[in-house]
């Protein structure tokens, strides 16, 4: 599955999160939380997960790869969506993404982001256009 379009949502007064109804069916069995280098969240299948983990499993065993290894895996989060399609956010992770209330989920290929909303309108202004990129994309 690939995880396209936009979804703006809101966090519960217990920090639980619905997942687009579309993306339901590829996490039912589970699904993984971690912080991004942008400041947001990635919520990755079982699946889609697996060869993620297996690049940073096969990382040097040098001192800075071990530390940067066990940071990555430490602010993961193995979660399940209950029977309304909601998960509970852990703290950390909602403060390291500045989630409060209003988020918006953006489909991003092999899986989604979750970003707090008005942090992904900035984010969005400085995206470059494929022309900038020098990619050719076909439409």
């Amino acid at each position: 599955m690939y995880f396209v379009g936009e979804f703006q949502h809101k966090l519960d007064a217990k920090k639980r999160l619905f997942v687009p109804a579309k993306y339901r069916g590829a996490l039912a069995d589970g699904f993984v939380v971690s912080k991004a280098p942008d400041r947001c969240l990635y919520i990755y299948s079982k699946e889609e997960w697996e060869p993620v983990a297996e690049q940073i499993k096969s990382l040097p065993g040098t001192e800075e790869y071990r530390r940067f290894k066990r940071d990555f895996f430490r602010n993961a989060d193995l979660a399940e969506m209950d029977s309304q399609g909601r998960f509970t956010v852990k703290a950390d992770l909602l403060e390291y993404a500045g989630l409060d209330k209003d988020v918006i989920i953006i489909g991003s290929g092999n899986k989604f982001e979750v970003w707090d909303a008005a942090s992904v309108k900035a984010d969005s202004d400085k995206t470059l256009s494929a022309d900038d990129l020098g990619i050719e994309v076909v439409f």
